[in-house]
């Protein structure tokens, strides 16, 4: 399908989906099927009454989703009994300075404040998905397997200039080893993996479904053993998928599928998780992913030409939306043997362009701040020569004019070094922002409409319900407060 074909395809599509296909059952769950299955003679479970007494492992909790998951659970789940948190050594700190470091930002503030001791339910657990049966002691694995009924695996690099190889060690060795953990647990009755909605983004359309695998795994360590990370090769060798990062979790995805055994297992794929938009901290973020990053050098007049057309679809979601999926696909969405997948997205239900996004940012922050290099609507151009050219005209040039007259008056030129980064994190995500994929929710939102009305309101996580204009001052807000630490 061509580029022209693929606006087409989003302009026609209805993203307004008919609400009344979507039974509100108070004492249905979803199962994976086209229905919603009830018992009647059933009383509704909330989901924090799932969560009730029961321990939840965490892994990647020191991670942007990790936090979230672990103050999301806590929050809303009282009665949760402990949260088992992986945490790798680092940097000849304790484990309990590890962990205060990771609960010592402003996303827990509140729940410090309102219940103090609920923090104490935190146990943190030493260990490294890069080592061999994750490196830990066997007094903590009897623990975790003993005691642990849900199992969420966030852990993972999302650098998309790692190399392959650690790509691979990270992601997709570290997955193999948390589910071994994971079935010899005794009562487990969820195993939930973190994985990303562009694991086939070398397709147009892509559905709540494992699709096979576009390389095997002794391929892929093949191609690293001859190739190494060298680009070329790999460009060819990833078959249409993006890059290495989205390769080794599409080959996670299929080693759940084929290895699970009889755990429960589901697969939640995030999009392009952005800023809390609600409960406890809206604007929160610790995370330079790849919108924040370039909607940030838009808004300093960093960046102004950027690869694609202004209709490509921007599939953001903010991050509180998929913790709280993930928390409710745990306690309800797998009562079958049949690995289920949830993508939290907002490309078929509500979506948002790269240039709509990136216009409402900058709005935003023309309303607070005055820059040396003057920001402007950033142009899309899908030809590498117009982008080049453009790039000179409207970011090099104006860069090296603004430099001599800093140099003209006795101060360190600065702003043509400024523009190194932005470029190449522009050039890195090129292929999301030159191409829009449609990404289903059916499931998602089958699963959301199982919820009652307190459930929603407590777990929000329904991407029909953002409003872009509303949540985009919020996203430049909580940049500036909390990665830039700004005052304003």
């Amino acid at each position: 399908m061509s580029f022209n074909a693929t606006i087409v395809k989003f302009s026609n599509v209805k993203y307004g989906l008919n609400s009344a296909r979507f039974l509100s059952l108070n004492n249905g769950y979803y199962n994976g099927s086209n229905t919603i299955k009830t018992d009647a003679a059933k009383p509704y479970e909330r989901i924090s009454d799932f969560y009730a007494g029961k321990s939840v492992f965490i892994t990647g909790g020191t991670g942007f989703l990790g936090k979230v998951f672990i103050e999301r659970l806590l929050s809303t789940c009282t009665d949760i009994g402990s949260i088992y948190v992986l945490i790798r050594g680092k940097g000849g700190m304790s484990l309990e300075q590890r962990l205060q470091q990771m609960t010592d930002v402003p996303l827990f503030d509140k729940l410090k404040s309102l219940k103090p001791k609920t923090i104490k339910k935190i146990i943190p657990i030493e260990g490294d998905v890069t080592k061999p049966d994750l490196a830990i002691r066997t007094s903590d694995e009897q623990k975790l397997i003993d005691n642990v009924s849900i199992v969420i695996h966030s852990a993972a690099t999302v650098n998309f200039s790692d190399t392959f190889s650690d790509a691979m060690k990270i992601n997709y060795e570290g997955t193999k080893k948390v589910v071994a953990l994971g079935k010899k647990m005794k009562n487990l009755e969820s195993f939930v993996y973190i994985s990303t909605a562009f694991t086939n983004a070398d397709k147009l359309t892509i559905d709540e479904v494992v699709y096979p695998r576009l390389r095997k795994e002794e391929e892929v360590y093949s191609f690293i053993d001859i190739y190494g990370d060298d680009a070329e090769a790999k460009e060819k060798f990833l078959c249409g998928s993006p890059n290495s990062y989205t390769m080794s979790k599409s080959l996670c995805e299929n080693y759940l599928q084929e290895n699970r055994g009889s755990m429960k297992t589901i697969i939640v794929r995030p999009a392009i998780v952005s800023p809390m938009i609600g409960e406890p901290l809206p604007g929160w973020c610790d995370s330079w992913v790849a919108a924040t990053a370039l909607f940030s050098d838009v808004a300093r007049g960093l960046t102004k030409v950027v690869y694609g057309h202004r209709n490509v679809v921007c599939d953001l979601i903010p991050v509180d939306y998929v913790t709280n999926l993930t928390i409710v696909a745990a306690a309800r969405g797998n009562q079958s043997d049949d690995i289920l997948v949830f993508n939290s997205c907002s490309s078929s239900s509500n979506p948002i362009t790269w240039k709509r996004a990136s216009d409402l940012f900058l709005e935003e922050s023309l309303k607070y701040r005055k820059y040396e290099m003057k920001p402007r609507k950033v142009q899309f151009y899908m030809s590498p020569f117009v982008v080049k050219f453009m790039t000179f005209a409207l970011q090099t040039v104006p860069a090296v004019f603004t430099d001599v007259l800093l140099r003209l008056k006795g101060e360190t030129p600065k702003h043509l070094k400024m523009q190194k980064l932005p470029v190449v994190l522009r050039d890195i995500i090129s292929k999301f922002t030159m191409t829009s994929s449609y990404i289903k929710s059916d499931n998602s939102l089958k699963l959301i409409a199982t919820l009652d009305e307190k459930d929603k309101v407590l777990f929000p996580c329904d991407p029909r319900t953002i409003s872009w204009l509303k949540y985009m001052p919020v996203f430049y807000r909580g940049v500036q407060k909390h990665l830039l630490k700004s005052k304003q």
